[in-house]
């Protein structure tokens, strides 16, 4: 019985471990079924992908490569039929002839004996009278007489008729013959159109270079045209070694149905495939549509701008649309490219059937284990698995309790909380939000911000959500609130909600602290301090009411410039408090010293130097809630460190400081002492901006920029009333 029992027992302790050695082996099989299915099935989607863009790669540069022979062989027949006019002798022999003239050609197209319409070109700028050919050609400075200019005007007609044929047989939409200084004097055209700038441009290159050369296309009323320059050279007979051209043949040609020639389908051109033709000009990348309609189009500058070709890549669309695998080729006679696209989702649809049957494949290999690997484990764990689902209930149970105390907290809390979600919703609020906005849970749930708050608060409350839902960093405001007919100020504290992955934010939870009665008690406190200022203020009126008015009056300057200055509202309140209680340390100066007419002596000057450390006592137990009492310490400091009471420089005095400093002389130099009259504001702002070791030169130009101002103009006003009175009273005193 014993050996039965021992026998019996050692496979039930044996199995659990067996059980553990058999799942971590079953998933240990598992994972690497899924990383060769998944490396197999990744492997065989990329070498297909490849194999397909080498295949569209191949299409492209062959479409490429043929439309830009085509062009080619387009632009070299163009050139063989210009050659032939320009090479013809009668043509070389006119032009040369014609290019000796040295005045205006319009001599030439005007001369008597053409005919009607016989004198019609275009002479553009003032050319010189004609020289001959002959025992006169090419000597500089002769000039023909009319014999010479009648017989090139008598073999004008036939110089034109020549080249409308060869335009007519030659399928262009227009010639001109153009001489050296770009005027024309043989065109096909009744009125031939004024030269642009490119045309010009190009003729000066062709002159210079002695080189033909091809325009851009342009859009005009009858479709998309090409411009050819070709020189004409001097005929053999007069010719040298690097002869110069002496007139430059300008043809055009119609080719909107050649650009849909060269853009036309090709057995190579799979479906959705778009092709381009792409031209630089000098205003930028045009692309060259086949249709009138369309004709020039400006796009972005693509990759091929500074490389030359554009290799085979995926890339956005030369429209800048969609993204495309593309190739370009340049044209090599002009400045033109054949691009080649399809777009990316299109090229790599073929793939999606594979794709599939590939990936089902791997899944449902990678399925046909995980059921075996279940089936063989179900029958092993079950019973845990049971014990596994009573824990979980149990756990179910825990969390319900949790949530019920979660929830019976945030009833509780005294501050208002709400769950808004990106809308601005209402997704939850709690007992305290809905008694501070007269309505039940029930009701605001669903309901929005603005329906709750109106539309102007609901608006500043929520300004900060966009921040929290997008970064996920909480965010802290202060709004006014008026709630069932009472003003209340709430410090709201928004935090992000994340979602189930801990990544995305699904709302903002917003906590509202009632700061009303912190903040009506700041606003006393703030008024008490107000009250002292004016009973120090009222003091110093009664000690000297000559300080009292300057005081005000330095306020009123050292406010208007601070704002000139560009400074905030909170610098300009720190400089208006500090110049109307700045003078309150000369109430402890002796009169005698304080009212003195003449020079102070150096204990005087030392005593005098001492209201600083009067207004310092006097102020330093006063909470200003702003750097009132360092601007009126420093404001007695210089540029150059030669001032009082701590030998302050340059930057190291505040710019409160520097502000009243300015103020308080500029108050001061206007208005009249016992030993002079009130200085001219003139003088006053000129010795203020040479005084460049006491006075901060930029503190002075905004003080000079108030007084072109109408709040200048009061401020002077006020300053020469007060000035007059005192005078009148005989007042005086020091500030």
């Amino acid at each position: 019985m014993a050996e039965n029992s021992a026998s019996t027992g050692t496979p039930d302790r044996d199995r659990p471990a067996g059980r553990s050695r058999l799942l971590w082996f079953g998933i240990v099989v598992l994972g690497v079924t899924v990383a060769a299915a998944t490396v197999g099935a990744y492997w065989n989607i990329t070498d297909a992908r490849h194999k397909l863009e080498t295949d569209i790669a191949q299409r492209q540069a062959v479409l490429t490569l043929a439309r830009v022979e085509s062009v080619n062989l387009w632009l070299d027949s163009m050139t063989e039929q210009g050659a032939r006019l320009i090479n013809a002798d009668l043509f070389r022999l006119f032009a040369s002839e014609v290019n000796q003239l040295e005045g205006d050609v319009g001599l030439l197209l005007n001369k008597p004996g053409q005919g009607p319409g016989q004198g019609s070109g275009q002479s553009g700028d003032k050319a010189p009278t004609p020289g001959k050919n002959g025992d006169k050609a090419g000597k500089p400075g002769v000039r023909a007489d009319d014999d010479d200019i009648s017989q090139l005007a008598a073999q004008l007609p036939l110089m034109r008729n020549l080249l409308r044929e060869f335009v007519t047989y030659s399928d262009f939409v227009s010639g001109r013959i153009v001489n050296t200084r770009a005027q024309t004097y043989i065109s096909t055209d009744a009125t031939p159109v004024p030269l642009s700038e490119d045309q010009q441009a190009a003729i000066r290159a062709v002159l210079e270079t002695g080189q033909m050369r091809f325009s851009h296309a342009r859009s005009t009323q009858t479709g998309l045209v090409l411009d050819l320059f070709m020189p004409i050279l001097p005929p053999q007979f007069e010719a040298t070694t690097g002869a110069r051209p002496v007139a430059v043949l300008l043809l055009s040609k119609i080719i909107s149905g050649k650009v849909g020639e060269f853009l036309a389908a090709s057995p190579l051109v799979e479906k959705g495939q778009v092709s381009r033709l792409v031209q630089r000009t000098p205003r930028g990348f045009e692309e060259i549509a086949p249709s009138a309609q369309e004709g020039l189009k400006n796009v972005s500058p693509p990759a091929f701008a500074e490389t030359g070709d554009l290799p085979f890549a995926r890339r956005i669309s030369v429209d800048g649309v969609t993204s495309v695998y593309s190739t370009g080729r340049r044209v090599p006679q002009l400045e033109w490219w054949t691009v080649e696209e399809i777009p990316a989702e299109l090229a790599l649809a073929r793939l999606a059937e594979r794709e599939r049957t590939v990936v089902g494949l791997a899944v449902l290999c990678t399925l046909l284990l995980v059921v075996a690997l279940a089936s063989l484990w179900w029958w092993l764990v079950g019973r845990e698995q049971r014990e596994i689902a009573r824990d979980f209930k149990a756990l179910f149970e825990v969390i319900d309790d949790q949530k019920q105390l979660l929830d019976g907290i945030n009833s509780a809390m005294t501050h208002p909380v709400s769950l808004t979600d990106d809308q601005s919703v209402f997704q939850y609020v709690n007992r305290a939000f809905a008694r501070a906005v007269g309505r039940s849970p029930e009701e605001l749930l669903g309901m929005d911000m603005q329906a709750v708050f109106g539309f102007d608060t609901a608006r500043r409350i929520t300004a900060p959500d966009a921040q929290v839902l997008m970064g996920g960093d909480p965010a802290t405001v202060h709004e006014v609130v008026y709630l069932q007919s009472r003003k209340r100020h709430f410090q709201i504290v928004k935090a992000p909600l994340f979602g189930p992955d801990g990544r995305q934010v699904r709302g903002v939870v917003s906590v509202f602290h009632d700061i009303t009665d912190l903040v009506e008690a700041q606003e006393r406190n703030r008024r008490v301090v107000q009250q002292t200022i004016d009973a120090l203020v009222r003091a110093i009126e009664q000690t000297d009411p000559y300080l009292a008015g300057h005081s005000r009056l330095m306020g009123l300057a050292a406010s208007l410039t601070a704002r000139a200055m560009g400074l905030g509202e909170r610098d300009v309140a720190t400089v208006e408090a500090a110049a109307n209680l700045s003078q309150v340390g000369k109430m402890f100066v002796p009169r005698d010293i304080l009212n003195k007419p003449g020079k102070l002596t150096v204990e005087e000057k030392h005593e005098m130097e001492r209201h600083v450390e009067y207004a310092r006592d006097v102020l330093s137990s006063i909470e200003f809630d702003l750097p009132v009492l360092p601007a009126i310490i420093q404001m007695n400091e210089r540029q150059d460190g030669k001032g009082y009471p701590d030998g302050l420089s340059g930057e190291q005095i505040s710019a409160h400081a520097r502000i009243l400093a300015v103020a308080n002389a500029f108050c001061a130099m206007l208005r009249p002492r016992s030993y002079r009259p009130a200085l001219p504001l003139d003088k006053v702002l000129d010795a203020l901006e040479s005084q460049t070791d006491s006075y901060d030169v930029s503190v002075v130009h905004g003080l000079r920029d108030v007084l072109d101002t109408p709040a200048g103009e009061r401020l002077l006003a006020q300053i020469g009333a007060q000035a007059g009175a005192q005078a009148a009273n005989g007042g005086n005193g020091a500030a």
